[in-house]
C-alpha cells in the first residue's frame, strides 16, 4: 500500500501535495467516516469485501489504465472461495463489486490527492473486513 501512495504521489501536481498535514489528516477521516456510513448499509462481509474490491479496481485503473486488473483478479479468486458453483451468490458478488466501481466512478474523474486519500481508507476498511471474516467467533446471519 505504501508503494501506491508513493506513485500516486508521483503522479500529483506539486500543489497538491503543498497540503498540511491537518489539510491531509482531515480529508483522510472524511472519507473514512464515509466508508464507514457506506458499510453500515451492507448486509453481507463477503459483499461489503467484493463491493470495496470494485472501488479499489475503479481507483486503480482510473490511475494506472485499464489494462491494471489487480483488483478485479482478486475479485475472482474471491469468488471461486466464497460462492463456488453457487449462481445466485456470485451474482450477488458481481453486483456488489459493479456497484463498488460506479460509486467510486461517480466521485471521481481524475487521478488526484483525493484518489489517494479514498485508496488509503479503502485499503484500512478492506483491511477490517478480511478480519471480520477471518474472525471464528463473529456472528454469522
Amino acid at each position: 500500500m505504501r508503494v501506491l501512495l508513493a506513485i500516486f504521489a508521483l503522479l500529483l501536481p506539486s500543489t497538491v501535495m503543498a497540503q498540511t498535514a491537518a489539510e491531509r489528516s482531515a480529508a483522510r477521516e472524511a472519507a473514512e467516516r464515509r466508508i464507514e456510513a457506506d458499510m453500515v448499509k451492507m448486509t453481507s462481509l463477503v459483499e461489503a469485501l467484493a463491493r470495496n474490491l470494485g472501488q479499489m479496481h475503479y481507483l486503480r485503473t482510473l490511475c494506472f489504465g485499464d489494462g491494471d486488473q489487480q483488483w478485479r483478479t482478486y475479485m475472482t479468486r474471491m469468488m471461486y472461495v466464497e460462492a463456488p458453483g453457487d449462481a445466485g451468490q456470485q451474482r450477488a458478488l458481481t453486483q456488489a463489486f459493479n456497484a463498488g466501481y460506479y460509486l467510486e466512478q461517480s466521485r471521481h474523474a481524475v487521478c488526484d490527492q483525493s484518489v489517494s486519500v479514498d485508496v488509503a481508507a479503502l485499503a484500512e476498511n478492506g483491511r477490517s473486513i478480511a478480519r471480520m471474516l477471518g474472525d471464528p467467533y463473529r456472528e454469522v446471519n
